[in-house]
Protein backbone atom coordinates (compact mmCIF):
# COMPACT_ATOMS: atom_id res chain seq x y z
CA UNK A 1 0.00 0.00 0.00
CA UNK A 2 3.08 2.50 1.25
CA UNK A 3 4.51 1.59 -2.00
CA UNK A 4 2.01 1.82 -4.25
CA UNK A 5 1.46 5.41 -2.87
CA UNK A 6 5.05 6.55 -3.25
CA UNK A 7 5.21 5.40 -6.80
CA UNK A 8 2.04 7.71 -7.27
CA UNK A 9 3.45 10.12 -5.52
CA UNK A 10 7.09 10.40 -7.65
CA UNK A 11 4.58 10.46 -10.75
CA UNK A 12 2.39 13.28 -9.83
CA UNK A 13 5.61 15.13 -8.75
CA UNK A 14 7.74 14.47 -11.71
CA UNK A 15 4.65 16.14 -13.85
CA UNK A 16 6.02 19.05 -12.76
CA UNK A 17 9.40 18.96 -13.50
CA UNK A 18 10.63 19.54 -17.62
CA UNK A 19 10.41 23.15 -19.22
CA UNK A 20 6.72 23.35 -19.90
CA UNK A 21 6.55 23.47 -23.26
CA UNK A 22 3.01 23.55 -24.49
CA UNK A 23 1.60 24.88 -27.70
CA UNK A 24 -0.65 27.86 -27.56
CA UNK A 25 -4.46 27.52 -28.75
CA UNK A 26 -3.77 30.26 -31.78
CA UNK A 27 -0.37 30.93 -33.30
CA UNK A 28 0.49 34.28 -31.46
CA UNK A 29 1.45 36.99 -34.52
CA UNK A 30 3.79 39.63 -34.31
CA UNK A 31 7.07 40.04 -31.59
CA UNK A 32 6.81 37.95 -28.64
CA UNK A 33 8.73 38.83 -25.72
CA UNK A 34 12.69 38.67 -26.34
CA UNK A 35 13.09 35.79 -23.79
CA UNK A 36 10.35 33.25 -24.32
CA UNK A 37 11.36 30.47 -25.38
CA UNK A 38 10.37 28.87 -28.70
CA UNK A 39 10.61 25.69 -30.54
CA UNK A 40 9.49 26.24 -34.34
CA UNK A 41 8.86 22.71 -35.64
CA UNK A 42 9.52 21.69 -39.42
CA UNK A 43 9.73 18.20 -41.24
CA UNK A 44 10.30 16.68 -37.72
CA UNK A 45 13.09 18.95 -36.06
CA UNK A 46 12.73 21.47 -33.73
CA UNK A 47 14.51 24.88 -34.09
CA UNK A 48 15.12 26.55 -30.75
CA UNK A 49 14.67 30.48 -30.57
CA UNK A 50 14.08 33.40 -28.58
CA UNK A 51 13.40 37.08 -29.71
CA UNK A 52 11.20 35.58 -31.90
CA UNK A 53 8.51 37.51 -35.07
CA UNK A 54 5.64 36.00 -36.44
CA UNK A 55 4.32 37.31 -39.48
CA UNK A 56 1.95 36.16 -42.09
CA UNK A 57 4.30 34.92 -44.29
CA UNK A 58 7.48 34.10 -41.59
CA UNK A 59 8.66 33.08 -38.53
CA UNK A 60 11.76 34.47 -37.83
CA UNK A 61 14.36 34.26 -33.86
CA UNK A 62 17.84 34.38 -32.90
CA UNK A 63 18.96 30.84 -31.87
CA UNK A 64 18.77 30.18 -28.18
CA UNK A 65 22.26 29.53 -27.38
CA UNK A 66 23.11 33.09 -29.41
CA UNK A 67 22.59 36.60 -27.55
CA UNK A 68 19.27 38.57 -28.05
CA UNK A 69 20.94 41.34 -29.18
CA UNK A 70 22.79 39.52 -32.09
CA UNK A 71 20.21 40.82 -34.56
CA UNK A 72 22.89 39.78 -37.42
CA UNK A 73 22.32 36.03 -36.10
CA UNK A 74 18.37 35.80 -36.74
CA UNK A 75 17.13 32.98 -38.87
CA UNK A 76 13.73 32.88 -40.47
CA UNK A 77 11.69 30.33 -42.30
CA UNK A 78 8.72 30.35 -44.09
CA UNK A 79 5.53 30.15 -42.19
CA UNK A 80 3.97 27.36 -44.43
CA UNK A 81 6.76 25.32 -43.77
CA UNK A 82 6.33 25.43 -39.88
CA UNK A 83 4.25 22.65 -38.43
CA UNK A 84 4.44 23.78 -35.37
CA UNK A 85 4.91 26.25 -32.01
CA UNK A 86 5.61 25.21 -28.64
CA UNK A 87 6.14 27.82 -26.39
CA UNK A 88 8.01 27.13 -22.99
CA UNK A 89 10.31 28.58 -19.77
CA UNK A 90 12.79 26.20 -19.09
CA UNK A 91 15.10 28.71 -16.28
CA UNK A 92 10.73 29.23 -14.81
CA UNK A 93 10.63 24.90 -14.49
CA UNK A 94 14.35 24.59 -13.06
CA UNK A 95 13.41 26.74 -10.11
CA UNK A 96 10.10 24.86 -9.39
CA UNK A 97 12.31 21.63 -9.69
CA UNK A 98 15.01 23.00 -7.11
CA UNK A 99 11.56 24.03 -5.15
CA UNK A 100 10.37 20.75 -5.54
CA UNK A 101 13.76 18.66 -4.57
CA UNK A 102 14.04 20.73 -1.73
CA UNK A 103 10.64 19.94 -0.78
CA UNK A 104 11.08 16.72 -0.48
CA UNK A 105 14.07 16.74 1.46
CA UNK A 106 11.50 18.82 3.88
CA UNK A 107 9.40 16.59 4.13
CA UNK A 108 11.02 13.34 4.58
CA UNK A 109 12.95 15.34 7.45
CA UNK A 110 9.51 16.16 9.00
CA UNK A 111 8.44 12.57 8.54
CA UNK A 112 11.21 11.65 9.74
CA UNK A 113 11.54 13.73 12.85
CA UNK A 114 8.22 13.28 13.70
CA UNK A 115 8.77 10.04 15.43
CA UNK A 116 11.79 11.63 17.16
CA UNK A 117 14.91 12.56 15.82
CA UNK A 118 17.90 11.45 18.03
CA UNK A 119 20.36 8.91 16.96
CA UNK A 120 19.51 6.53 19.88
Amino acid sequence: MFRNAALAATALLATGCGAGWHQPGTAPTGALPPRQQVQVWQAGSALRWHAVRISGDSVSGIPFMKSIACDSCRTSVPRASVDSLRLGSPVGSFWKTVGLVAGTFVLAGVIYCSKGCSPD
